[in-house]
């Protein structure tokens, strides 16, 4: 079992990952590639087998372009996932019906994860139930944010739906906070100080 500190490093790590993706989708869309270097016939050898790649997948912008935004999708859903698997290791249940601001950022990210966790080539909202089939509002760093997810329900997931990207970074602040905020405060072993002088 984890602990809530491996918990949060993996969630670093997963974001670390995501970034590393937006920045490399960037990076394809400002055609600052080398397509024939990279387009070229590609061989790996392993100790049991070899595996190859022939040339001409990523022989135009395009084809690279739409490669590094699916991605970013990859990287986006794996921080959902890893990011509500830390609330589990923190014990932070999922509260639906809550509309406490802290249980609407458990549900947010919940459903966040939901949608990629189906289906990560077409993430899909999907809010079934009436306490999932409803309005999310909260404020993240001071950032208002209002998600109607009944409306959602069915419907591709796209990153404006939850304010882009530097909102996803918000909500990643404000659940590692809440994360940390979990671990149980263990009190001084009385036991072991010294006895007060006379």
């Amino acid at each position: 079992m984890n602990t809530i500190t491996e918990a949060l490093a993996d969630v670093d790590y997963a974001f670390r990952h995501l970034e590393f993706a937006i920045r490399l989708m960037c990076y394809c869309e400002l055609e600052h590639l080398d397509l024939p270097r990279l387009d070229t016939d590609l061989t790996i050898l392993f100790e049991r087998e070899n595996v190859g790649f022939p040339s001409g997948t990523f022989a135009t912008i395009e084809a690279v372009v739409s490669a590094s935004n699916a991605l970013v999708g990859m990287a986006f859903g794996t921080s959902a996932m890893v990011l509500d698997a830390a609330f589990d290791v923190a014990n932070l249940k999922r509260k639906p019906q809550s509309r406490q601001p802290n249980d609407e950022l458990r549900t947010l990210v919940y459903m966040v994860r939901c949608a990629f966790a189906h289906n990560p080539a077409l993430p899909l909202w999907e809010a079934r139930g009436k306490e999932h089939a409803r309005l999310l509002s909260l404020s993240v760093g001071g950032t208002p944010l209002s998600i109607d997810l009944a409306a959602l329900h069915g419907q591709p997931f796209e990153y404006d739906h939850i304010g882009g990207f530097a909102m996803w970074l918000r909500i990643r602040s404000a659940s590692e906070a809440l994360i940390r905020d979990a671990q149980p405060i263990i009190p001084p072993d009385l036991s072991r100080q010294a006895a007060p002088v006379q």
